[in-house]
């Protein structure tokens, strides 16, 4: 099997850049370098110096295809894929073929040749880009109707731009060197202004930075290489609850606008920042909704080292730029000498990233003097009092009995240190752990050094062992606490991590819109432990919601009111979100958000908001969720469109098919039953007995012949179109065998035939009907490809589970050739179309269709003596059905 080829795109603004001329070019260079160079099609052009190009290439045959009175020449698939050479020059990749042609559009030839393992040269407009029609066409108030897919671009090999200036290409289309003169006239006139070039160049040069900006990240990641290559701005602005932090939102903003960037608002979550107060909760609410709003993407990750986790950030980002506001505060005395302001570690920890600081205008001293007042609060419960108290106990205890038997005061002092670091893992924050630590020094006093029972203290030494024991224990204690919040985040993150995996890989696997949509508001819900409900889209309007309550058992009928409902629809028309912590409805219940894709709303999703609005980590989730929603549903649609467009396309090939065979097929008998009946009418006195019996015999044989071919064409109708119901009952099976022997008596009158079936009676469930049609079938068959006075054989035995049966023939055989195709709809002779009288082939098609109805499977092969037979079965059945 040959591996999949190469695509390369010669990429422009508008039609006479030079597209065709560079890839002809290229192709002359790869020939002189011993390729095997073919061109497949080449537009006409008016150039002469494009079209001299094409001396010296190999060149196939253009398929000459007539279409409503106009010659059209297409490129011929067929023949690039019997030549398969190493590289294939086809123009115009967005080029709608033929309705001929075996694909409808000209990228999936390419496509096909690619597959082959053939390495393809192509040409494309910018205006041909699917996701850039919108915006072509607003610019230029032309709708292009030749698109391809977004993913054929993005994933070429290689893609050239071919770029010149407007004014350069404009004189051409003056010279006449891209269109004659009248189609340079109009052009200009429409597409081809001089305001529309500038524009559309500035989309192929921005697309192409797109590609060449995403292939260098793609590069950089896969390679492990985590580091920042300033290819395109990236600016990182980090916030936080102050409020300083929205003038660093608007910064960024205004900074990303002027660069033409993307930017992020970036926030670490740490230890302390989990108690914020509710003040600076609502505050951090507002940053992110401010950045939500200015279009930026937010990010939280959470950690202690505020300063790593941004230099990280950055680079896995490929941040350029970084925004951070300047702490205003100042570190007490004590401190001044160590403390490091955050920016200052940005600054020492990289050499490559700006870091710009923005000052707070708001920040004094008077505010400063207020935070420092503020009372600290602390929250402890009895439960952790009495926990910590046990600690102690029990680590006294241990210690007693240690020093009874004779171990050191070292082994004490660890006692005491694990105890603390007991309390410190099971109770919350830092003071009980603080406060056992002075406890535990106090006991070591007084149990354990001389003067035992008194907190003297002989021995100076412990003056140094005391404060010592204190940091040990609580510094270990802090860090314990501090891994095991840690610990605990970590496993929060990876169980919110774990539910979005199992939502993706559910939604994968869902089917139906209803499963789509009933597996993501199900995991949503428990993720965010609120209600949430789906509408679906249908004709414009909302469908009746999809909803799951997170509580068991439990009805939550909050967003299942009229004034809810309005608020979705409202949402729907203006897709936009809407409801509790938006600008608009923000006194519904719940928060709506409209589930699009490809510019087209599929749905309406929304969460009860009656515990609190969704904070930034939870509103995350739900876009995350939303998002994997939308494109499961896009499947679903796609799916849908795709299936209904083949059998669209199907039924439109089955009916020109049938038009098309029967035509010539029924014009013969027809013309046959007419001029007998007119020389019966006209001449009848004057005809012998023998001859009016020969007419009368051949109109009753063209009578048959068309009465089969319709009973033919209304069992494939009713195969096709899913109305055939297979009724079985239980039928004695030489009956059946019999009736359609005696059926085509008339036809088989020149032929001998023999029937052999078992003596024992065999009852088969089946539908008797049917089966003889199948029978009947293979005697019409077996007798246009047998001499007469041949012998046409019915056999009939049994087999483990089935009955099989055979008719056998001492005819011509089939040929290997169309052997694998002689049960395909419309074959005959090995031509797909029937061009000759009493050849639709329909017959072998329907018999086929009949037995798989019965769970049975049709063959033919050839006799070593020649002839052929054909044989079927049908499995034996305990139900019958009525």
């Amino acid at each position: 099997m040959s591996s999949r080829g190469k695509l390369k795109i010669f990429f422009g603004y508008a039609a006479g850049v030079g597209k065709s001329y560079a890839m002809l070019m290229e192709a002359h260079d790869m020939k002189k370098l011993g390729y095997d160079v073919v061109i497949g099609y080449i537009e006409p052009h008016a150039r002469p110096e494009t079209m001299a190009l094409l001396n010296g290439l190999e060149s196939i045959e253009n398929r000459i295809i007539e279409y409503k009175g106009i010659t059209l020449k297409e490129f011929d698939l067929d023949m690039a894929l019997i030549r398969k050479p190493e590289i294939m020059l086809v123009d115009e990749l967005a080029h709608t073929n033929a309705s001929e042609q075996r694909h409808r559009k000209r990228w999936q030839d390419i496509e096909e040749l690619l597959e082959a393992g053939i390495n393809v040269y192509t040409t494309l407009n910018v205006q041909h880009i699917e996701s850039l029609n919108d915006i072509v066409e607003s610019i230029t108030h032309i709708s292009v109707r030749e698109r391809i897919p977004d993913k054929i671009f993005d994933e070429a090999d290689k893609v050239e731009l071919i770029d010149i200036e407007p004014d350069e290409l404009l004189k051409r289309f003056s010279d006449g060197k891209v269109y004659d003169k009248e189609q340079a006239t109009k052009a200009f006139n429409n597409f081809f202004t001089k305001n529309n070039l500038f524009a559309l160049r500035e989309i192929a040069l921005r697309r192409t930075a797109d590609r060449v900006n995403y292939e260098v990240e793609s590069v950089r990641l896969s390679k492990g290489q985590i580091t920042v290559m300033p290819t395109v701005d990236a600016i990182l602005a980090c916030i936080s609850s102050s409020p300083s932090s929205s003038r660093v939102i608007r910064t960024a903003r205004r900074m990303a606008e002027a660069h033409h960037s993307k930017w992020i608002a970036f926030y670490v979550e740490t230890t302390k920042s989990r108690n914020l107060s509710k003040k600076d909760k609502e505050s951090l609410s507002a940053n992110f909704k401010l950045a939500e709003e200015l279009g930026g993407e937010i990010v939280t990750v959470y950690s202690d080292d505020i300063v790593e986790q941004i230099i990280q950030y950055a680079k896995f980002r490929n941040v350029t730029k970084i925004i951070i506001g300047k702490n205003h505060k100042k570190p007490n005395n004590f401190f001044r000498i160590y403390a490091r302001d955050i920016v200052d570690k940005l600054m020492e920890s990289n050499s490559y990233i700006d870091v710009y600081v923005i000052p707070n205008s708001t920040f004094n001293k008077e505010k400063e003097n207020i935070i420092k007042r503020k009372k600290v609060r602390v929250s402890i419960s009895w439960k952790e009092i009495l926990t910590a108290s046990l600690i102690m106990i029990i680590s006294t205890m241990i210690s007693l009995f240690i020093d009874y038997i004779g171990f050191r005061e070292a082994n004490v002092i660890m006692i005491f240190i694990l105890g603390v670091i007991i309390v410190n893992m099971k109770t919350r924050g830092y003071l009980l752990g603080f406060i056992c630590s002075i406890i535990s020094i106090f006991l070591f006093n007084f149990l354990f050094t001389d003067p035992r029972y008194s907190l003297e203290v002989y021995d100076k030494s412990y003056l140094a062992t005391f404060p010592i024991m204190l940091i040990v224990t609580f510094t270990i204690g802090t860090l314990t606490s501090k891994i095991q919040r840690e610990a605990q985040n970590s496993l929060a993150r990876e169980n919110t991590t774990q539910i979005l995996y199992r939502v993706s890989r559910k939604l994968l696997s869902a089917t139906g819109t209803a499963d789509v949509v009933g597996i993501g508001i199900k995991y949503l819900s428990r993720l965010l432990e609120r209600t949430v409900i789906c509408y679906l889209v249908q004709e414009n309007k909302l469908t009746t919601p999809f909803i799951y309550t997170a509580t068991k058992g439990e009805k939550d009928r909050t967003l299942l009111n009229k004034e809810e409902e309005a608020v979705a629809y409202w949402t729907l028309l203006n897709d936009k979100e809407s409801g509790a912590g938006t600008n608009t409805f923000y006194g519904a219940k719940g928060y709506y958000m409209p589930l699009k894709s490809h510019n087209k709303v599929l749905g309406v999703l929304g969460v009860s908001c009656i515990t609190g609005n969704l904070k930034p980590e939870q509103k995350f989730i739900f876009v995350t969720v939303a998002s994997q929603i939308y494109i499961a549903l896009d499947r679903e649609i796609l799916a849908e469109i795709q299936k209904n467009s083949k059998l669209e396309i199907e039924s439109e090939r089955l009916r020109s098919n049938l038009l098309r065979s029967i035509s010539h097929d029924l014009r013969s008998p027809l013309a046959g039953i007419k001029g007998a009946i007119s020389t019966i009418i006209e001449t009848g006195e004057l005809l012998s007995k023998d001859t009016k019996d020969e007419l009368f015999q051949g109109i009753y044989d063209d009578t048959e012949w068309l009465i089969r071919l319709v009973e033919n064409l209304l069992s494939m109708t009713r195969f096709e179109g899913g109305n055939m119901k297979i009724k079985k009952n239980l039928e004695l099976v030489e009956e059946v065998v019999y009736e359609a022997v005696q059926r085509t008596s008339k036809r088989l009158k020149d032929h001998e035939i023999k029937v052999t079936v078992p003596e024992d009676v065999i009852m088969l469930s089946m539908d008797g009907n049917l089966i003889e049609q199948v029978l009947i079938n293979l005697f019409d068959n077996a007798i246009k490809f047998t001499p007469k006075e041949a012998l046409i054989e019915v056999k009939v035995y049994e087999e483990v589970g089935d009955v099989i049966f055979e008719v056998i023939d001492d005819g011509i055989g089939i040929s290997e050739e169309i052997l694998p195709h002689i049960f395909d709809r419309f074959f005959t002779n090995g031509d797909k179309i029937s061009d000759s009288r009493r050849g639709v082939g329909l017959g072998l098609a329907i018999c086929k269709s009949i037995v798989e109805g019965h769970g049975g499977k049709i063959s033919a092969q050839n006799k070593d003596e020649g002839g052929a037979i054909f044989r079927f079965n049908i499995p034996k059945e305990g139900k019958i059905d009525g």
